[in-house]
């Protein structure tokens, strides 16, 4: 437990003095802040502010274009970069076990993003507070549904960069993968059969669109993220193991 404590607290200090992070955030508040902007300013959201958390939360242009790029972006440097610099085998051999690292690192990955989300719900509070009408169980219903989605991503591009010493790789294949997740079960929807039920079932908008950002919650939504999270934490536990036979 004291050495997980150490990997995560070194892990949280090097987001926090990494430049390039903070460019991340300068660009998460920036491109969050002009969306916001443009919809309350919008006369449709003007009209009923309980729309706000659809086009913010469901699948818009959050969801769809920065959403899957941001994280892995993030957990790049969290394997990627430490196994170009090399400093990644001498992690592994350390006194403490190949999950305990996993964890440390997804766990520091995740406490750091919740900053991205927190200048996005500065934004609600800030309406609020200049006396917009805002139904914040819908809101924060919402907002759930964005961090769980979050979670996911960030466990896919963790798993990216456990593959990879080229950042480039390690960024565009996790992205890749969370555009995947978005938008196959989508366009394979429409088949009959098992691919069709199957893609309902794993198609991600659907969820944000009619559960979430509408404040409404089910029990195979809120199973869903967390199953995922918990598999692609397991291929990355696998990837670590696997490269004492296969570099």
């Amino acid at each position: 437990m004291r050495a997980f404590r150490a990997l995560l607290g070194r892990e949280i200090y090097s987001m926090l003095v990494s430049p390039f992070v903070y460019v991340l955030l300068g660009f998460w508040f920036l491109l969050n802040g002009l969306f916001f902007a443009y919809l309350v300013s919008g006369p449709e959201v003007r009209a009923d502010l309980n729309q706000l958390s659809q086009f913010m939360f469901g699948s818009g242009l959050l969801v769809w274009l920065l959403l899957p790029a941001f994280p892995p972006l993030l957990t790049l440097r969290l394997f990627a970069e430490e196994r170009r610099l090399g400093t990644l085998e001498p992690l592994l051999t350390a006194p403490i076990s190949d999950l305990a690292v996993v964890l440390a690192k997804y766990l520091a990955a995740c406490l750091f993003f919740l900053i991205f989300w927190g200048g996005v719900l500065l934004l609600f509070v800030i309406l609020a507070m200049s006396g917009g009408a805002l139904d914040w169980p819908t809101v924060l219903c919402g907002f759930l549904g964005a961090i769980l989605l979050s979670l996911l991503f960030l466990a896919t591009g963790l798993w990216a960069s456990a593959w990879t010493g080229n950042l480039v790789l390690a960024a565009g294949g996790g992205a890749a993968l969370n555009f995947m997740l978005l938008f196959l079960p989508v366009l394979l929807e429409p088949r009959s059969g098992k691919t069709g039920g199957l893609a309902h079932a794993m198609n991600i908008p659907n969820m944000l669109d009619r559960g979430f950002s509408v404040g409404l919650l089910d029990s195979y939504s809120l199973a869903f993220f967390p199953l995922l999270i918990v598999l692609f934490l397991f291929l990355t536990w696998v990837r670590l193991v696997s490269r004492r036979w296969v570099p």
